[in-house]
């Protein structure tokens, strides 16, 4: 069976701003059909990576292809883009928003309008469809953003923090509505904080730290990288180091405590088990207040390749 092909391509692209800041090496593909998760922090680069991908900013070095041709404007007129800075005004009625932005990618007037309110039927706001973005509620309008991006029917769908601000209810409809562009065929790169959104939807995953992209794959293949060992929560957090240590670990502050308490995550060789740390806390007499195996999943293995190598399990 051949391989689905790439609709978009990125090879070492970099951005660099006054202060340090920007993107030094993102390579990641995003084949036909897929839902690839774009997984970061805020600074590690998904804007930046997305803006140069349309053209809205200009990369100091890098390649960028799109439907295996250099990223152009004809390129750039099949993709879909919803930016992080929302752009639509509030006075502005849902209809001849979403017909703008379909006139913007070279439909005609009528086309973009028709297709305007066929999305809004299918998104149930079609009794809305002239009422003035300002009177919807903030999951309508962006919803109705996401159908800007929709309109002109793209084959490829970048999207900057689309569940951002979004009660659960709003955030489910989002997914469907993805859902649905999928199975017609789209692709789409999925920017998003929400590791729990991005299992979910997602088949493959991206993920970028400091600048850069440290995996590519698909999403089995990213949980499994999660770190082996626990979270524990104790008062005595230099027996726990010297517990972990003895084992062939290490303990890593997390920040979150219990009173007095520290909750710590203990990363273990792949062939210390979780009973062989307890007994290593039973013998330095270190109290024990909570203690969870860490689970395979997406957030975990984002956590364990954010770090710097030299504090990563072996």
């Amino acid at each position: 069976m051949s391989q689905a092909p790439d609709l978009l391509r990125v090879s070492a692209l970099a951005r660099r701003f006054a202060g340090g800041n920007g993107i030094c090496d993102i390579s990641f593909s995003v084949p036909a059909g897929s839902v690839t998760g774009f997984i970061g922090v805020n600074g590690a680069g998904k804007s930046t990576t997305l803006r140069c991908i349309m053209g809205l900013l200009k990369p100091d070095a890098g390649e960028i292809q799109l439907f295996g041709a250099a990223a152009s404007h004809t390129t750039r007129a099949r993709v879909g883009f919803l930016p992080e800075e929302r752009g639509l005004f509030a006075h502005e009625r849902a209809r001849e928003a979403i017909a703008f932005h379909g006139r913007l990618k070279g439909m005609r007037r009528r086309e973009a309008l028709a297709a305007a309110d066929k999305l809004l039927e299918r998104i149930g706001l079609g009794a809305r469809c002239n009422d003035r973005l300002a009177s919807l509620s903030k999951g309508n309008a962006q919803r109705v953003q996401v159908l800007c991006a929709l309109v002109h029917e793209p084959q490829l769908l970048l999207l900057d923090e689309p569940l951002s601000g979004l009660d659960p209810v709003a955030q489910t409809d989002m997914l469907a509505l993805l859902a649905e562009y999928r199975g017609r065929g789209g692709a789409v790169l999925f920017s998003t904080h929400s590791m729990t959104s991005a299992e979910k939807v997602c088949d493959r995953v991206v993920m970028l730290s400091a600048g850069r992209s440290v995996f590519e794959g698909a999403m089995p293949d990213a949980a499994a990288l999660s770190p082996h060992g626990a979270e524990v929560v104790t008062a005595d957090g230099e027996g726990l180091a010297a517990a972990a240590q003895s084992i062939g670990g290490h303990a890593i502050p997390l920040g979150l405590g219990m009173g007095e308490a520290g909750r710590w995550q203990v990363v273990l060789p792949r062939n210390v088990t979780h009973p062989a740390l307890v007994r290593a806390l039973a013998e330095h007499g270190v109290p024990i207040l909570d203690f969870q195996p860490i689970q395979a999943s997406l957030e975990g293995a984002f956590w364990r390749l954010a770090q710097p190598a030299k504090s990563r399990a072996a």
